[in-house]
């Protein structure tokens, strides 16, 4: 999917407490539900605040989340210790969120460096990120 202008689609996990109608409440549509508690959405612009909020608060330590618009890739990341990084990917902080993908999800940094690639091998980015990032779409 290509989320309209100023709108983010997230593929949500890593926060299972977070139920379908508050993210409902908060405005965010459900596209697809993969699992009991991970879900493919779409966040319009007036629901990005909401969204964000709700997803540090409920997030795991240990994981990440990001929202994928046509024209940026945000992550908000909660380590270990509970700390939150939040980052937009620009050329100057790619290392580093490559960094933190990895350690993340165990992947090798290899894989994740090429953050449009890595996020196309996920078929609810695909789309975006071959249409509006530059990825070839290929799995991996």
């Amino acid at each position: 999917m290509i989320p309209p202008r100023g709108s983010y689609i997230s593929f949500l996990m890593g926060a299972p407490t977070l139920s379908e109608a508050e993210l409902r409440a908060a405005g965010v549509e459900i596209l697809e539900r993969f699992a009991p508690s991970v879900f493919g959405v779409l966040v319009g612009p007036e629901s990005v605040a909401r969204y964000r909020q709700l997803v540090l608060d409920r997030l795991r330590p240990g994981f990440w989340n990001d929202l994928v618009s046509r024209h940026e890739i945000r992550f908000l990341f909660k380590l270990a210790d509970s700390t939150i990084r939040e980052l937009t990917l620009c050329e100057r902080n790619r290392e580093e969120i490559s960094r933190l993908c990895s350690q993340l999800n165990g992947d090798p940094i290899e894989e994740t460096y090429n953050l449009p690639e890595y996020f196309a091998s996920n078929a609810f980015y695909r789309d975006v990120m071959v249409a509006c990032h530059g990825a070839s779409g290929r799995e991996r």
